[in-house]
């Protein structure tokens, strides 16, 4: 009896580490700039590569940042070398992880089972 119960703790521990839920956490940045931005992403991404290049025209939302978690917010995720170069054609402008961070603090996350979601949305962005 005794090799049973311990069979079947360790059957229930096993399924419940195996069914962990896995959560997409995306950020966005839409462009209110009223022009088409160039981004380059660094360090953006758990799920594929770290450098990406991004066209986003105006109006349009871009992926800025996108991450698989077991749970955690994509606050939490961001690492302190990320970066984000968005470009148009008066200048540029770069968000660190640190100050990414900074502006996802005040966006509403959108939640849809297990897709999360944080649309950075002002003008603040624009170069």
């Amino acid at each position: 009896m005794i090799k049973f119960a311990g069979f079947s703790l360790l059957f229930i521990s096993l399924t419940i580490c195996a069914t962990q839920q896995v959560y997409n956490n995306h950020v966005y940045v839409e462009n209110r700039c009223g022009q088409a931005l160039e981004m380059k992403i660094s360090n953006g991404s758990n799920l594929h590569t770290q450098l990406r290049n991004v066209k986003s025209a105006a109006g349009s939302r871009a992926l800025v940042a996108s991450f698989a978690s077991y749970g955690e917010d994509v606050i939490e995720q961001i690492p302190a070398n990320y970066s984000l170069k968005i470009t148009d054609t008066v200048g540029s402008k770069v968000i660190d992880g640190a100050q990414l961070k900074q502006r996802l603090s005040g966006v509403e996350k959108i939640s849809d089972g297990t897709q999360r979601e944080w649309t950075i949305n002002d003008t603040s962005v624009c170069p």
